[in-house]
């Protein structure tokens, strides 16, 4: 977007936001100028309304980009639950994961994302540092999955849905579209059940019941997160 664009896309917010005013002749006069501006430059209501919607990338993926275990994408899962976004893994040299929607929204969602995703990891480090050394790897690898899964489950529970509105939904998957083009859907790859894995699970839920979210309100609350006495 042109710094132009960009500068007539404000200005016919700043209208529309006055065409609510309750002085009927201020109200209706803003409103007439900014269908009149839409016309000259050829500008939409959807155009207008995507306008406020963007993504946030995070650089954060410490996991496959080809197959990534089950418990981060159920990790992504409650992301998008708690603001009321959509996500898409980027592959490439580098995987990277992008939140999509109401541009506050999702930079809200990037960060929150990493923030868990940043404990996660730890924790599920800290279990295994605590097994076994004699532990086959694949046995190993399944306990801390299970571990994270529990994790997840625990984390889900302190989650309130922020949903999206239907037009809201009907403008990220323009925006989407417009910007990605066909996406395809990317199933995790699921945690092997092994000897310990029904314990690792529980380990996982008992430490995952620490972490507190506290999601923002109309987008002007910062995101506060933490475990519990840190």
């Amino acid at each position: 977007m042109s710094d132009i664009q960009a500068r007539i896309l404000d200005k016919l917010k700043k209208l529309l936001a006055l065409s609510k005013s309750d002085n009927p002749h201020e109200a209706a006069l803003a409103l007439q100028r900014a269908q009149k501006l839409m016309g000259a430059y050829g500008i939409s209501q959807s155009e207008l309304e995507l306008a406020d919607f963007g993504e946030e990338i995070s650089e954060f993926w410490p996991v496959g980009g080809q197959r990534p275990p089950a418990y981060m994408i159920g990790l992504i899962g409650i992301i998008r639950t708690a603001f009321g976004v959509e996500s898409i893994i980027l592959s490439g040299l580098k995987t990277r994961i992008t939140f999509c929607g109401p541009q506050t929204r999702a930079g809200l969602a990037a960060y929150t994302f990493e923030v868990l995703a940043r404990q996660l990891i730890r924790a599920r480090r800290a279990y295994l540092s605590t097994q076994n050394k004699r532990l086959k790897t694949t046995t190993k690898t399944s306990r801390g999955d299970k571990f994270a899964e529990g994790w997840i489950i625990a984390v889900l529970n302190e989650v309130e849905k922020l949903a999206m509105t239907a037009r809201e939904e009907e403008l990220t998957r323009l925006w989407l579209t417009k910007r990605y083009g066909a996406t395809e859907s990317v199933n995790g790859r699921e945690a092997r059940n092994a000897r310990g894995t029904l314990e690792a699970r529980r380990d996982g839920y008992r430490e995952g019941i620490k972490v507190r979210l506290h999601q923002p309100v109309d987008g002007h609350e910062q995101a506060k997160l933490g475990e519990v006495g840190s």
